[in-house]
C-alpha cells in the first residue's frame, strides 16, 4: 500500500471519500496519531488520489450525477421482457397455464366469485345406481362435458393456493417440457389433469374443487418414475424432497381433509407416475435398439 494522503482527523474527509468512491479511485483510510491517511494499492492510484484531492478543495471535482432517467427508463422492461420470452421459448406450455390460471383468478376474484367461472367446474352426472366412474364415463356427451374434466385445474381459491400452485408448476414444468418436447409434455399434462379431477368428483361427489396441485403431483411423479428408470438422464429430484411431498400428502389428508382435495393429488401422482414409467420405459428401450444397431 502506498501512502496518498495524511490530512488532520478535524477535516471532514467524508465528501472526498464519496467522490473517491463515484469514480471507483481504490483506496483505504486509516486514522494515525490524530491524523487520517488516505492509502492507494499502487504509486499510480496513490498520484490520482493526490490529484483528486487538490481538485476537489478548489471545488472542482464532484460526485457525478447521473441524467435523469424518464420513468420508462427506470423501470426494467427490456429486461423484463427478455426474462418472458426466454421463459416462453423454455417451457411455452407450462407459462400458458400459468397464463390461464392467473386470468382465472382475476375473473373469478380469486375464487370468490364462482358464478363468473361456474362453467370451468367440474360436470355433475347422476349416478343412476352406477359406480361414479362408470356413470361419469357414459354420462360425458358432448365435448364442453369432457373439457370440463380438465378446467378445474384452472380454478384456485386465495392467493396462497394459487401462488404455491404456480411456483411449483413452473418449477417442475421448465424441467419437464424442454426434456419431454412439447407435445409430450402437452398430453402428459392432460392426463394427470383428467386423471386428477376424476378422482376428485369420485371420492367427493362434489364438483365445488380445483386447483393445479393435482398436475403438481404429476408431475413429481412423473420425474421420480422416470429418473428410477432412467438414471443416466438430466430430469431428476432430489429424493428428499420428494419424500416432503409424500409426507405432506399425507399430512393433509389427516389434518385437513375437509379443506384440501387430497383425491385429486392422490390422483395426479399416481398418473404422473405411471406416465413416468410408460415413457422412460419406451424411451430406453428405443435408446437400446439404436445402440444395438450400431
Amino acid at each position: 500500500m502506498f501512502r496518498a494522503l495524511t490530512v488532520s482527523e478535524q477535516q471532514d474527509l467524508r465528501p472526498f471519500i464519496a467522490v473517491l468512491r463515484a469514480y471507483a479511485l481504490p483506496h483505504h483510510v486509516t486514522e494515525e496519531s490524530g491524523n487520517l491517511v488516505v492509502w492507494a494499492p499502487d504509486e499510480g492510484q496513490a498520484q490520482l488520489i493526490v490529484s483528486a484531492y487538490e481538485r476537489w478543495q478548489q471545488g472542482a471535482l464532484h460526485i457525478p450525477v447521473a441524467p435523469e432517467q424518464s420513468r420508462a427508463a427506470i423501470l426494467p422492461v427490456k429486461s423484463l421482457l427478455q426474462g418472458f420470452l426466454r421463459a416462453v421459448w423454455l417451457a411455452p406450455v407450462s407459462v400458458l397455464l400459468i397464463i390461464a390460471c392467473l386470468v382465472v383468478a382475476v375473473v373469478s376474484n380469486l375464487g370468490a366469485d364462482v358464478m363468473a367461472v361456474r362453467m370451468l367446474f367440474f360436470p355433475e352426472i347422476a349416478s343412476g345406481g352406477q359406480l361414479p366412474v362408470m356413470a361419469l364415463m357414459t354420462g360425458l356427451d358432448s365435448i364442453s362435458d369432457w373439457l370440463r374434466t380438465l378446467t378445474p385445474a384452472l380454478l384456485h381459491f386465495g392467493p396462497i393456493h394459487l401462488v404455491f400452485n404456480l411456483l411449483w408448476l413452473w418449477f417442475f414444468g421448465r424441467m419437464m417440457e424442454p426434456a419431454l418436447g412439447v407435445k409430450s409434455y402437452i398430453a402428459v399434462i392432460l392426463i394427470m389433469a383428467f386423471s386428477a379431477n376424476v378422482l376428485q368428483y369420485s371420492w367427493s361427489g362434489t364438483s365445488n374443487f380445483g386447483g393445479m396441485s393435482g398436475v403438481v403431483y404429476g408431475q413429481l411423479g412423473f420425474i421420480w418414475m422416470w429418473q428410477t428408470l432412467r438414471t443416466d438422464s438430466s430430469l431428476r429430484l432430489p429424493l428428499p424432497m420428494i419424500m416432503v411431498f409424500l409426507v405432506s400428502l399425507v399430512l393433509m389428508e389427516v389434518l385437513a381433509s375437509s379443506m384440501i382435495a387430497s383425491a385429486a393429488h392422490l390422483g395426479g401422482l399416481l398418473s404422473g407416475m405411471l406416465c413416468g414409467l410408460a415413457m422412460a420405459a419406451i424411451s430406453t428401450l428405443f435408446k437400446n435398439r439404436g445402440q444395438n444397431v450400431r
